[in-house]
């Protein structure tokens, strides 16, 4: 009988940790509170490209109808004659017959610089295109990619904007040109991962969304976006993969080929990194404070041993304290200073869990924080032996967070093709601001001058990794 009842005290006890909780979840402070609502992160650009395709595949077939622009939009003309040279080359029998006129929407117009002639009727070719088919300019493509992936505006909402100065661009427009730059961005994202382990630690963060039309799966399924930050000191280089699954697999491939013998891998507590830090090669493999702390925070919550959780706060707290210190320091200075003070507090932590285990119950919020804390514990000291090495992994962190700020306006990805060009030009704006560059101004150079990149390192001159803020400056036109 007395085995009886302590059992279902015990069950009663852990319930109501798990109600006070839920409590703390709901209604608590929301610095350490994680949010139920782990549903997609991205998009309805995808989606309504998708629901565009499906309709013209519905509709009959018809010539396509270009957008008329309103008349009353001031306009600048563009006269594109042929080079000196390939006049010369006509000799002197040669008439002009008439010009083509095409027109395009722009936010801030640029100058294009003439190429070469054909033969026979000879027309001066058009400047290149990042989406040759499209009546958007670079400048237009660029607001509309910088408003939605970096302030976390949907194409809806653009609508209204683009509507109060009597524009009618319709979204699935908007969306389909989203999702059509994944291809001519991709060579430049490939350079920008040929960099991501050329620095000593590579973060790793992992994140929900939910995507329709994955071949296999429910539509509630869940799929997962990785983010990988890596790249040279100084030149931060933050990736966004997408994946239909949360196992290992996913950043196995996408880390496959980078020689990654001298980098560090810093990640959560998520069960596959430790053993991918083996099976890619990497150095060593650490883990996150902040991870571990948050379990002791909600521990506090819990209807018991409040103060003992508080104990071990304020001992993180310290060692909190104390890196701060060191923020600036260069990594030898780093690697020095831990040894002398850092240490200490360590083993006081270490002491306290080791004396602190077996006298709580394993499953109530005490007992599962000082479970996952021993658990993580050689992921948690790397930083006493190596001065790269940060207490945690909030890089990873901050280039998710944009995505949560936008999650309540889009939930869903139709795609995966969506989902992947999604991905991509998220990883550039992250990888933009984290260089210091302003993503719209970025944004304008680079779909201006990518088409007529051709080569390697014409690619990677483009790279925000290799320039400054005034390498992107554009004279402006006067109206």
């Amino acid at each position: 009988m007395e085995q009886v009842l302590a059992q279902r005290d015990q069950c009663i006890q852990e319930r109501l940790d798990a109600i006070a909780l839920l409590k703390r979840q709901r209604f608590g402070p929301s610095g350490e509170r994680v949010s139920p609502d782990q549903l997609g992160l991205f998009n309805e650009a995808e989606f309504e490209a998708q629901i565009g395709a499906l309709e013209q595949q519905a509709a009959p077939q018809a010539e396509p109808v270009c957008l008329p622009l309103l008349e009353q939009l001031p306009r600048v003309d563009r006269v594109i004659d042929l080079a000196p040279e390939d006049k010369a080359a006509l000799g002197e029998d040669w008439v002009l017959i008439s010009y083509d006129e095409a027109e395009q929407l722009a936010i801030i117009p640029r100058h294009p610089d003439a190429a070469g002639a054909d033969q026979g009727v000879i027309i001066a070719p058009r400047a290149p295109q990042i989406l040759p088919k499209a009546i958007a300019h670079s400048s237009l493509l660029a607001d509309i990619v910088v408003a939605k992936y970096a302030d976390a505006l949907p194409l809806y909402r653009q609508e209204r904007s683009f509507a109060r100065d009597g524009l009618d661009i319709p979204r699935q427009s908007r969306a389909g040109w989203m999702v059509a730059l994944e291809e001519p961005l991709a060579p430049l994202m490939a350079a920008m991962k040929a960099l991501l382990d050329a620095g000593p630690v590579l973060h790793i963060d992992e994140t929900h969304l939910q995507v329709f039309a994955e071949p296999g799966r429910a539509a509630t399924q869940q799929s997962l976006m990785w983010v990988y930050r890596g790249g040279p000191p100084g030149r931060a280089v933050i990736l966004v993969d997408y994946s239909e699954t949360r196992s290992g697999a996913a950043p196995r491939a996408f880390l496959h080929g980078l020689p990654l013998a001298g980098v560090s891998l810093l990640t959560g507590g998520y069960g596959v990194y430790s053993a991918l830090a083996l099976e890619v090669g990497l150095l060593g493999h650490a883990g996150c404070w902040p991870h571990a702390r948050r379990k002791f925070v909600e521990a506090t919550a819990g209807r018991s041993h409040r103060a003992v959780a508080h104990q071990l706060v304020a001992l993180i707290g310290k060692l909190y304290t104390q890196e701060r210190r060191l923020k600036d320091a260069i990594p030898a200075e780093r690697q020095q200073a831990p040894a002398v003070h850092s240490r200490p507090i360590l083993d006081a932590i270490k002491t306290w869990l080791d004396e602190k285990a077996p006298t709580v119950l394993p499953k109530s919020l005490l007992g599962k924080a000082i479970a996952y804390a021993l658990g993580l514990w050689p992921q948690l000291t790397p930083f006493l032996k190596d001065g790269h090495i940060p207490t945690d992994n909030n890089p990873a962190e901050n280039s998710i967070r944009p995505f949560v700020v936008g999650r309540k306006n889009w939930l869903f990805t139709a795609s995966p093709h969506g989902a992947k060009a999604s991905a991509m030009l998220c990883s550039l704006i992250e990888s933009t601001k984290a260089n210091g560059l302003a993503p719209r101004a970025y944004l304008g150079f680079l779909l201006e001058r990518l088409p007529t990149a051709k080569t390697p390192a014409d690619i990677a001159a483009l790279l925000p990794q290799n320039l400054a803020a005034d390498d992107i400056w554009l004279p402006p036109v006067t109206l």
